[in-house]
């Protein structure tokens, strides 16, 4: 009788204890995530400092840019619906003309962001021509072209403004180009 009231009672036992408890699913780690501001809309600066700072500059390449910084400022172009033109020129040697600086930021104001939109892709289009293959490439909020050749070269718009910046590929990767692309667009 003790041998089959052993087995009864494991059995009975088995049968009113909580089944075993199903495996916990691992936690999955949550991150805060920021999502970037708008761009407000840029005006035309009307000096180099207004472009890019030093400290944009210092804070975004990993070469200090010395030199000298010129300015040029470009006339209004209806026929193109370009209503004024900002050129920067950073870092530029002694005794060495404009031309020669390590970096340049080209800045264009249009009529409205067709006009603005239509330059870039026409910039796009001649660099092509000219055997240099484009990248789509992010600048801040927007979608750029990297323009890789003999210059490092990255084109936006946002709205009614353009923006080129050009580096020489020993000073600043594409990203880095990128990102002076979108400091240059922002409002100071």
């Amino acid at each position: 009788m003790r041998t089959l009231l052993l087995p009864l009672l494991l059995a009975l036992a088995a049968c009113t204890s909580a089944p075993p408890a199903a495996p916990k699913a691992p936690e999955i780690p949550t991150f805060a995530t920021t999502t970037p501001k708008p761009r407000t809309q840029r005006t035309l600066p009307t000096t180099c400092a207004k472009v890019l700072t030093r400290a944009d500059l210092d804070a975004t390449v990993d070469t200090v840019i010395t030199g000298r910084t010129e300015v040029v400022a470009g006339v209004a172009l209806p026929k193109i619906g370009r209503t004024g033109r900002l050129d920067c020129y950073y870092g530029i040697p002694q005794n060495q003309p404009a031309t020669a600086a390590v970096l340049t930021v080209g800045m264009a104001a249009y009529t409205d962001s067709t006009a603005a939109a239509q330059r870039i892709q026409e910039t796009v289009d001649t660099e092509r021509d000219n055997g240099i293959a484009p990248e789509e490439i992010q600048v801040g909020l927007d979608k750029g072209f990297l323009l890789d050749g003999t210059t490092r070269t990255v084109v936006v718009a946002h709205g009614k403004i353009t923006v080129s910046v050009s580096a020489q590929p020993s000073l600043a990767t594409a990203e880095q180009v990128a990102k002076l692309a979108d400091l240059a667009l922002t409002e100071r």
